[in-house]
């Protein structure tokens, strides 16, 4: 595992500015690189958030995973947010990462075609937000947070038809509030979880009903 350092916070700079800055360049001493210049890896992703660090890796990969990728590109973005949630519900001050997974990377062009798309929702999001409702937000909270993401991850990564987009819907309500310590995004996540619950229990049924009639029916042929 790979602890990531966290530089100094800036803070003249909102979420949506750090996602912006990062697909118009290769942040830290691996800028010269230019070989490397077209690739934005999950390392430089997290560095580049600092002190955000939970929360603003959970609100980028699940904004990320709502786009279309290629099939199992969503169950590449749930492994991060699984091993991210469960270091918070572990109470870790820092983000760490297995070094094969910070070496992940998607193309910068690929990564501003999306960015683009929500960045201006996003920004008109943030200016709705602030600290408040802390009994949502403390260290207690963070566990369960924590546990709820994990599971949330891993419904993401079912082939379930919209499993991937509520979910990841959510992750992002939690991650913006853990990052604006909002307690009323935090709500908005709690209920986006039991929805997400309720589709998955809907979903299981339906899969059980058609497969106990197809059985039945192919019962019958013999």
């Amino acid at each position: 595992m790979t602890l990531v350092s966290t530089p100094p916070p800036d803070e003249g700079r909102t979420f949506s500015d750090v996602l912006e800055r990062l697909g118009q360049e290769r942040l830290g001493q691996d800028r010269l690189d230019q070989g490397e210049s077209d690739k934005l890896s999950l390392r430089e992703m997290v560095e580049a958030f600092g002190e955000r660090g939970f929360g603003a890796v959970i609100l980028m990969l699940a904004l990320m995973a709502l786009f279309p990728w290629p099939p199992g590109g969503k169950a590449v973005f749930s492994v991060p947010i699984i091993l991210i949630a469960a270091e918070m519900a572990l109470q870790r001050e820092k983000v760490w990462l297995p070094r094969w997974l910070l070496n992940l990377s998607v193309s910068r062009q690929s990564y501003r075609s999306a960015t683009a798309k929500i960045l201006p929702r996003l920004r008109r999001v943030e200016r709705l937000t602030r600290p408040r409702w802390p009994v949502l937000t403390g260290e207690a909270a963070d566990v369960a947070i924590g546990v709820i993401c994990i599971l949330l991850a891993l419904m993401m990564a079912l082939p379930v038809p919209f499993g991937d987009a509520l979910p990841g819907l959510t992750l992002a309500l939690f991650g913006l509030g853990i990052i604006q310590r909002d307690g009323a995004f935090i709500l908005a996540g709690l209920f986006g979880s039991a929805v997400c619950g309720v589709y998955l229990a809907l979903v299981w049924t339906t899969v059980v009903a058609v497969v106990s009639g197809i059985a039945h029916w192919a019962a019958n042929l013999f």
